[in-house]
């Protein structure tokens, strides 16, 4: 879903590109808590939106649909991780050199041939390390289990985690044990990526034989692609967008009625702010989403040159120890960044403030930062920068001018990504925010939930997927400015 939206929005002539991609990344950045909770709100036998035709109009004791089992968790997930997939492939088109897919039509193939033997095997590296990367992240996700799958039994590798640190006394040892083992995982992922990206050539697209981009034109396919986008972001993300804002309407969820809408109010906004931790939690999320992008992408396009272009045995290590924080769940990685700040604490004072948020937060998405830069750096051939060690430019100036500037699609794209996904992390700020001072919103937002004010939970979604919005618009703005340039 995430590539083929991809490839709609940047690659072809689709309408509603923009709406399409402002509208996914809408999804992202809804916390995975208040995701989950939408669904339990659509899903419920007895109260469900969705259940509503069988128990309030066929008259049923339950409707048809369940929030709390293994195919629901698996939906609902795959729906949040769409997004970050688009996020992280959306780059890679755009920055395409689209002569092997002319050439292709110039021979005959037709659209799906094109896409199938031409686009997809030359972004092989970019699509493989997705694939690592997301399959390495579907072994920490906490937060849509937690909600949809512990009330039913169902159990992933960072629920399990939680139960073992939630014991009195906490079971260090097992935590530490499931941890190791999806590092294990990890790590096969990426010797899978290095042996099948070895030939780096053969993945080069942007050179400087007449790099364009040009968007495909799909014809009488163009109604049917703009309609498609129009219909599955409305199921995917408007319904359960739309359900949290009606629960924060409600002290208590109430199945949609005229007499439930009658008593509808905006209190739990007024309420929220007034509230002095809020506006602290406020201001610590917006230096997170400030200060960790930034750094992430910044650090990740250094490491991938060095990965890229320098290959060797030290290359392959720097990258392998680039994806190690992210083998780990995310909940045992806060747990490590806890017991490293009591350790540092009379050399570095970071236990209690946001900086140790947002080290924790740069460590744990640079795998994200280099996975994204390393599949762009692998289609940007060495002859551009080469061209400019010829004309006298040092390696900085080379490396700022040319190479930068050419990776500038996906480091816009990570950099969103990084933006919308640390914004609204929360297992590792579940452990690390520990005074009212470094909190953020996301843990603001489930310890409301813990304490059963859903309508304050819901507000603080509202108003987090609100900030999000600010940045994908100033993202797609930058985009489009440098489609501009290139055009």
């Amino acid at each position: 879903l995430g590539i083929s939206l991809a490839w709609l929005i940047e690659r072809t002539n689709a309408p509603f590109r923009n709406f399409a991609f402002f509208i996914a990344i809408v999804t992202a950045g809804m916390p995975p808590l208040i995701y989950a909770m939408s669904w339990v709100f659509l899903l419920n036998p007895r109260t469900g939106i969705l259940n509503m035709p069988f128990t309030q109009w066929l008259g049923w004791n339950e409707g048809i649909f369940a929030p709390y089992n293994l195919g629901t968790l698996i939906v609902v997930e795959g729906f949040r991780l769409t997004p970050t997939i688009f996020l992280m492939i959306v780059g890679l088109f755009r920055s395409m050199d689209p002569a092997l897919e002319e050439a292709s039509a110039a021979s005959g193939a037709n659209l799906y041939t094109t896409l199938r033997r031409v686009t997809l095997p030359v972004m092989l590296p970019g699509l493989l390390g997705v694939t690592i990367f997301v399959g390495t992240a579907t072994i920490g996700i906490f937060e849509i289990p937690a909600i949809l799958g512990m009330p039913g039994g169902v159990h992933v590798f960072a629920t399990r985690i939680y139960i073992a640190l939630q014991q009195l006394p906490a079971n260090y040892g097992l935590a530490t044990a499931l941890g190791t083992i999806a590092a294990l995982m990890g790590l096969v992922g990426i010797y899978a990526y290095h042996r099948a990206t070895r030939v780096q050539q053969r993945f080069a697209t942007i050179t400087g034989k007449g790099y364009r981009p040009r968007k495909i034109d799909l014809g009488r396919w163009r109604k049917l692609a703009g309609f498609v986008i129009i219909v599955y972001f409305f199921v995917m993300v408007v319904v359960p967008v739309s359900v949290v804002f009606y629960t924060s309407l409600f002290e208590y969820f109430r199945v949609p009625s005229m007499a439930a809408f009658q008593s509808a109010s905006l209190d739990a906004y007024r309420n929220l702010f007034k509230e002095e931790q809020f506006w602290i939690a406020l201001k610590n999320s917006m230096l997170i989403v400030t200060v960790v992008p930034i750094s992430v992408m910044l650090i990740s396009a250094v490491i991938s040159w060095f990965v890229v272009r320098r290959k060797g045995r030290g290359s392959g290590l720097l990258d392998s120890i680039a994806f190690l924080p992210f083998t780990a769940p995310s909940i045992v990685f806060g747990l490590a960044f806890l017991l490293m700040a009591f350790w540092i604490d009379g050399i570095l004072p970071i236990y209690g403030t946001i900086w140790i948020i947002a080290i924790a937060h740069i460590s744990r998405f640079l795998p994200f930062g280099t996975r994204t830069t390393n599949g762009a750096m692998f289609q940007l051939h060495r002859e551009l920068e080469e061209a400019g060690s010829v004309s006298g430019a040092g390696w900085l100036t080379v490396f700022r001018l040319i190479t930068l500037r050419l990776l500038a699609p996906s480091l816009l794209a990570g950099w969103l990504w990084v933006a919308v996904h640390s914004g609204r992390e929360l297992s590792i700020a579940l452990l690390l925010a520990s005074t009212r001072d470094n909190q953020i919103l996301s843990a603001l937002s489930w310890s409301r939930w813990e304490n059963g004010r859903i309508d304050d939970a819901a507000a603080l979604g509202i108003v987090l997927m609100g900030i999000m919005g600010i940045f994908i618009v100033v993202a797609r703005v930058l985009t489009l400015k440098l489609s501009r340039e290139e055009g």
